[in-house]
């Protein structure tokens, strides 16, 4: 079997790899030609006292969003499963929530909705997590000050690659700590293998939980997240209660937004489709700037 190593930061030609028989971290060069992002799975071949990366193995997936130009940027690679962390306080929008679920569906990656802070108690948050439940996502309700609302979720990241999303201020970092006891963030060592910080946020980086046999991929600056350039129609496709519709319109390049018999808006004034949801799904495709035309 060809020994593996795992992406776990990059940077410039540089980067930092997980050997995935001991997991241990070493730096390793790469080619120009070569594209490595974090969760890659790669070979190395040895030139003199360095070691390169050989090849990029085929990836399961990738998680984008879009770069300042509205074009498609990877962050991470090979993702089973992104865990969406919410909070009382700062009180998250729909439409963010949205968009990962978007993204996430779009890439064939399990959402995760993770609503945190429940002992500061709310009536919208836990109506919230209930109406996301009913469209079939998984949705926990965490607290660190107990512990018993902790350990299902625990269960979910055992032999898994989780992305970790959550905005300032959600208790990201003192439920990670809760969540993977037994990782060993290695930053000293990867600051001095990637020359970037402990603390820099904007580096996307994979780490090993040997205790829970699962990968962490932490991502900072993901939470301001913008979809990249997709047609009304892509984002139709990531709101999964749209799915048995999306074929009865009479149009097939249908917005679903203004044309005539659209099964997605009868759905809706029919109240199949949360209208709440309905309008977010608009707002997201007005974002876009970029709406198919309908002629007829």
């Amino acid at each position: 079997m060809v020994h593996q190593y795992r992406i776990s930061a990059t940077q410039k030609n540089t980067a930092a790899v997980i050997d995935l028989m001991d997991f241990q971290v070493q730096q390793v060069f790469f080619s120009r030609h070569l594209k490595p992002i974090c969760g890659d799975y790669v070979t190395l071949s040895r030139d003199q006292d360095d070691y390169r990366i050989a090849e990029i193995l085929p990836r399961d997936n990738v998680f984008s969003r879009a770069d300042s130009q509205g074009r498609k940027q990877h962050l991470a690679a090979n993702v089973d499963q992104i865990l969406i962390i919410v909070a009382v306080s700062p009180e998250p929008t729909r439409d963010i929530i949205n968009r990962y679920l978007v993204a996430a569906e779009l890439n064939h990656i399990e959402p995760i909705l993770v609503f945190n802070k429940i002992d500061l108690k709310s009536d919208f948050f836990i109506n919230s997590a209930h109406s996301y439940r009913q469209l079939g996502y998984r949705v926990y309700l965490t607290s660190i000050k107990e512990a018993d609302s902790i350990r299902p979720l625990q269960q979910e990241l055992i032999g898994k690659t989780t992305l970790l999303a959550g905005q300032s201020g959600v208790g990201k970092s003192s439920l990670s700590n809760q969540l993977f006891p037994g990782l060993d963030l290695k930053t000293g060592e990867l600051a001095k293998k990637t020359g970037k910080g402990a603390h820099t946020t904007s580096v996307t980086q994979l780490y090993y939980d040997a205790s829970q046999n699962a990968f962490l991929i932490d991502s900072p600056g993901v939470w301001e997240y913008g979809l990249w350039r997709l047609s009304a129609i892509e984002i139709a496709a990531g709101f999964r209660e749209f799915q048995n519709f999306l074929g009865a319109c009479k149009f097939s390049n249908c917005s679903h937004s203004h044309e005539p018999n659209c099964a997605v808006i009868q759905a809706v004034a029919d109240g199949r489709i949360s209208e709440k949801r309905y309008q977010s799904f608009i707002r997201i495709c007005e974002s876009m700037k970029y709406w198919h035309t309908t002629d007829y």
